[in-house]
């Protein structure tokens, strides 16, 4: 049920803009990031080397392959730098940018404000948490009611004092196994789009069963498929057979890793990441 001003409009951190006015979207990205969590510390000498280096032309090849063992790779928090980026996807014909940052990898709403303004281009703010290792302390103890409160001020009223609202909820964080707190992290954030008529984004776990398995989690809570996004599924699902199971299930398919291409991620070794050229032959195929 949407209960609030934003039926039929698009949440921007500058406001409601219609969705015709959106022009072409980056649905997934982080203009500004810490993913210092999942830095992965190099078993050889040299990789520890390269690990504390700034990212730069001379480690770049080893980066694109090891790119949560670099530190400097992880975080990303310079406005101007963002700012610069922004407008070069203007100036190439984009229009807005939906910003999956969320609570425990450092969303900075006024900073997203300053660079939507800067730029001359539309930011949808994400709202909830990211996985469980980004949690703060006292999450384990928060009730499903408290966070599901928190997220729907976000996009009602505003974080904290700023007045700047989120426009979608996510990209809310699932490990594989997830745990019990990630599952609580989950049923709040579906009540906040049952609350408000939010859009949803999910980062699952990794491993092939994971979007289907939170699909379901989705549903017996009462959320909206069809309004639900389930993100990273190019390096999640690589059996055609689960990818046409998750597709009926009327959730949103999102590829959005395209120019990552790290085969064996160091921070999840027994996983698989395709190349591009294979993301288009599964989109085609």
């Amino acid at each position: 049920m949407t209960t609030h001003d934003t039926t039929g409009k698009v949440l921007t951190v500058l406001g409601l803009v219609d969705p015709h006015d959106l022009g072409v979207t980056i649905t997934h990205e982080h203009l500004l990031i810490d993913l210092s969590i999942v830095f992965v510390e190099p078993d050889d000498e040299e990789g520890r080397r390269l690990a504390e280096e700034p990212v730069g032309i001379g480690n770049l090849g080893w980066i694109r392959t090891n790119w949560s063992s670099n530190r400097d790779n992880l975080v990303q928090t310079d406005i101007d730098v963002a700012t610069r980026e922004a407008a070069r996807f203007k100036a190439a014909g984009g229009g807005t940018i939906v910003d999956a940052t969320s609570i425990g990898i450092d969303r900075n709403p006024k900073a997203l404000a300053e660079i939507s303004r800067a730029a001359g281009i539309h930011v949808v703010m994400g709202a909830g948490y990211y996985v469980g290792p980004a949690h703060p302390d006292d999450f384990s103890s928060r009730p499903v009611d408290s966070i599901t409160a928190e997220i729907v001020r976000d996009i009602v009223t505003g974080v904290g004092d700023t007045g700047i609202r989120s426009g979608i909820i996510g990209e809310v964080g699932c490990s594989w196994p997830w745990t019990d707190n990630e599952k609580k992290s989950v049923a709040a954030a579906v009540a906040a789009q049952c609350e408000t008529g939010a859009p949803l984004l999910i980062h699952p776990g990794r491993d092939q069963k994971a979007p289907i398995e939170i699909v379901k989690f989705i549903e017996r809570e009462g959320g909206d498929l069809n309004r639900t996004v389930m993100s990273h599924v190019d390096i999640r699902i690589y059996e055609r057979e689960i990818l046409r199971e998750l597709a009926a299930t009327g959730i949103y398919i999102e590829y959005d890793t395209f120019g990552l291409e790290s085969p064996f991620p160091p921070h999840a070794p027994d996983t698989y990441m395709p190349s591009d050229y294979q993301r288009i032959e599964q989109l085609i195929g």
